[in-house]
């Protein structure tokens, strides 16, 4: 006998418990499923709580002030609702039906009209000198979310300088003459000398296609798929893989009270075959677990498996292994089954708590963050965040943070099995 033969025999027991496969599959899912919800994302299903909405009155009614609009619309997050008046604006805030408003007053046209590119761009400073108030238009919200309104602004401003520039620039048709006028290498007079009185729609052509050249290389460099499942998925990915610790000690519970270890220890086969026999099983499941959970959060939820998906296998790879060694020492250690339930998941939970599992690392204080570095979780944490989570992944940094895995595992499990070696029983 073999260790393919204690496999075989392992991995069959395993699938035929149907308590283990609900904690290690329908367990992550169900919260996954339940936190998404809570978030308001499911596909693709948005909560109403969790858009920016912003009340607008449009007093000049313009063809530019409906352009304004219908930039604001087009940003994901927004939600942007009519209101006829001031008076119904207050009333919606204090109501709390709108979190800002966005008023474009009845001298917006007029104002537009007579600015030039200098009074947009300051040229010395290389900032730009236009506020919204120069156009006539005001952002309200309430006294309490003043940090809206300051984000309000500026994308408001953003949304304004899209439908004001092309008519600041109608003096030119070609790129570097717009150019050359906005950095003030050219005045109005020289290029209207040239080419006559543009209309602002000659010019619009130009600014669209520059607008979809900027669309283009966006789409091209990212993938930020759902954001919420990015945090979601792999936490619960990595919290539930080394839920194998209390499965696997239960395991060896079992193995003990039927005489089947003691049998196997004294069989004609070697202490590596029988460590081997006896982990392989789980390691298999863990493997087909996170394989599962990424398959489950990518059909279901639309996550991003990041720019380079090929990086999440060696991830998943060691995190698994150290999930395993980490249930081989444990089972060689616990006696009983409440043993198990007292330390082996005291000891899985804390380590998650601590590790960022239960909420972003990135809102652990400080030094919690420094200590969640003693526990496996946390650098497989930090391996899917820049995986899945950024433009450019840090292979590099990935490299490492598999690297202490590796050693977690190798350590873990020599322990394990050490003491598997010099047990009596």
């Amino acid at each position: 006998m073999g260790f393919l033969e204690i496999t075989r025999k392992d991995l069959l027991l395993l699938v035929r418990d149907r308590r283990a496969l609900v904690v290690l599959l329908l367990l992550p899912m169900a919260f996954i499923c339940i936190l998404g919800l809570s978030t308001g994302r499911l596909l693709g299903w948005r909560n109403d709580n969790q858009l920016l909405k912003l009340g607008v009155v449009d007093n000049c009614r313009s063809r530019r002030s409906g352009l304004i609009i219908e930039r604001m619309q087009a940003i994901d997050g927004i939600r942007t609702i009519r209101v006829a008046s001031l008076a119904e604006v207050e009333e919606q805030l204090n109501d709390r039906d709108i979190t800002a408003a966005v008023v474009i007053g009845e001298d917006f046209e007029s104002k537009v009209d007579i600015l030039k590119p200098q009074d947009i761009f300051d040229i010395v400073d290389a900032r730009m000198k236009i506020k919204l108030a120069d156009v006539d238009v005001r952002i309200l919200s309430r006294p309490a979310a003043a940090m809206v309104q300051s984000v309000v602004d500026q994308l408001v401003l953003f949304c304004t300088l899209q439908a004001v520039l092309p008519n600041t620039a109608r003096t030119s048709v070609i790129r570097s003459q717009v150019s050359d006028l906005l950095l003030g290498k050219s005045t109005t007079e020289d290029l209207e000398s040239k080419h006559g009185d543009i209309e602002p729609s000659d010019v619009q052509p130009i600014v669209d296609s520059i607008g979809k050249a900027s669309a283009v290389d966006e789409d091209q460099s990212s993938d930020p798929g759902n954001p919420v499942y990015q945090t979601l998925v792999p936490a619960y990915t990595v919290m539930f893989a080394f839920f194998l610790v209390p499965i696997m000690g239960r395991s060896f519970i079992s193995e003990r009270e039927l005489g089947t270890l003691k049998r196997l220890r004294i069989a004609p086969i070697s202490s590596l075959d029988l460590v081997l026999g006896k982990t392989i099983p789980f390691l298999i499941i863990s493997l087909a677990q996170s394989a599962a959970l990424f398959l489950f959060g990518r059909l279901l939820f639309g996550m991003s498996w990041g720019i380079q998906p090929w990086l999440l296998i060696p991830i998943v790879g060691c995190t698994s292994l150290a999930a395993t060694g980490m249930g081989l020492l444990i089972a060689t250690l616990v006696r009983t089954d409440s043993q198990v339930s007292a330390y082996a998941n005291f000891l899985v939970i804390t380590m998650a708590g601590i590790s960022g599992c239960f909420m972003p690392r990135e809102w652990l204080p400080e030094i919690m963050q420094k200590v969640s570095l003693a526990t496996p979780h946390a650098w497989s944490l930090i391996a899917y965040h820049e995986a899945l989570t950024t433009q450019v992944p840090d292979v590099l940094k990935i490299a490492r943070a598999c690297g202490v895995l590796a050693f977690y595992a190798a350590t873990l499990a020599s322990l394990g099995c050490w003491k598997m070696q010099h047990s009596r029983d």
